[in-house]
């Protein structure tokens, strides 16, 4: 019995030993979002800031409202996560929540439009969810991820849904 007391003791305190190390991480995604990427790990979570351009892939030409979106937009993701080792000590896996604010251009109805605006811009906002898995080097100082979610704007389209993929990879220091 001792033996099994001393090894679920030493599993416990052994896990510490899988969190990140290293406590900040700059990197870039390729997907829905496309975007740059500032990470700031905590010893079992984290804090995800994305800036770059929304609707590339999905919903580039999107009935949106009483119109359509034609065009990429600019976001801002900022995500906090939880994050566990996965299979290894070289990777973990994470999920989390957080908002994202995109601007874009939007193109109404051709009916509905005036001379004074043609084509607002849209500033939408909105809560999103992220699950993801990130494998390290060896070293520790190079990650690859991939990560899932969506976005549900809130205002102005009040549950406009936008699904979200991407991979990268991150400088961790």
């Amino acid at each position: 019995m001792r033996i099994y007391m001393l090894l679920f003791l030493v599993a416990g305190l052994s896990v510490s030993t899988f969190a990140q190390p290293r406590r900040w991480a700059v990197g870039a995604k390729l997907g829905e979002p496309t975007a740059l990427n500032l990470r700031k790990y905590g010893d079992r979570n984290a804090l995800d800031i994305a800036l770059g351009t929304y609707g590339g892939l999905v919903g580039k030409n999107r009935v949106y409202r009483k119109g359509t979106y034609q065009s990429v937009g600019v976001m801002l993701n900022v995500t906090y996560l939880w994050y566990v080792p996965f299979i290894n000590n070289r990777m973990t896996a994470y999920a989390g929540f957080g908002g994202q604010i995109n601007a874009r251009h939007y193109y109404p109805d051709p009916s509905a439009m005036t001379a004074e605006v043609s084509y607002p811009k849209s500033i939408s906002l909105g809560p999103g969810g992220t699950v993801g898995l990130e494998y390290f080097s060896r070293m520790k100082t190079t990650s690859f991820f991939l990560e899932g979610g969506g976005y549900t704007e809130l205002l102005p389209d009040f549950l406009f849904l936008s699904p979200q993929l991407s991979f990268g990879i991150r400088n961790n220091f």
